[in-house]
């Protein structure tokens, strides 16, 4: 359980360190954003290519971070349910949650996203009656991309859940606060 939990770890960097960066194009979209509304506001300029770029950014910016986000715990929970329930009980809930339904989903996102970027770059495809940004596939290869990455986060969050259930107290300080906060107690998960 202890190499899997250590593998659990690098993949958590590896998520963490994609988000990290990810988050970074933020303050390009913030640039690229202010650009397009002062120009159009004040010396009406608009550009297909700036609209075009808006969103390519925004879409790297979500798909890069979406692992991270579900690493971290910070994407929508029913909290009103699972906050009342015990650690095991989250656990098992948890590798049902990843095995039936986020595995499958980004096994069929990659596979399709995928083939989705590669016919884009075969068809040489851009925007729409030429007037946005060139090269589709770009962009379009950021669908398969992030779902990977958060199969990664997904397949590291499962390896910490079955150590909940099998071996809790091998999770040390670390997989406690990941699993019931920050100064929790790997001892608690065991009377949980």
């Amino acid at each position: 359980m202890r190499l899997l939990l250590r593998l659990s770890a690098a993949i958590d960097r590896i998520v963490t360190a994609i988000g990290m960066a990810g988050g970074w194009i933020a303050v390009p979209l913030m640039a690229v954003i202010l650009y397009d509304v002062v120009g159009r506001r004040f010396f009406n300029t608009g550009s297909m290519m700036i609209q075009d770029l808006e969103w390519h950014l925004h879409g790297v910016l979500f798909l890069s971070a979406f692992g991270f986000a579900y690493l971290k715990d910070a994407h929508v929970r029913i909290e009103l349910l699972r906050d009342g329930w015990k650690v095991r009980r989250r656990a098992a809930i948890e590798i049902a949650g990843v095995v039936f339904f986020i595995i499958p989903l980004c096994l069929l996102m990659i596979l399709h996203g995928y083939d989705f970027a590669e016919r884009a770059f075969l068809r040489n495809e851009g925007a729409p009656g030429g007037v946005g940004l060139p090269n589709r596939w770009v962009i379009k290869s950021f669908l398969a991309f992030g779902f990977s990455v958060l199969l990664l986060a997904a397949c590291s969050v499962l390896i910490k859940c079955v150590a909940v259930l099998t071996h809790p107290a091998s999770l040390g300080r670390e997989g406690a606060a990941w699993l019931m906060g920050e100064g929790a107690d790997p001892d608690q998960i065991e009377r949980t």
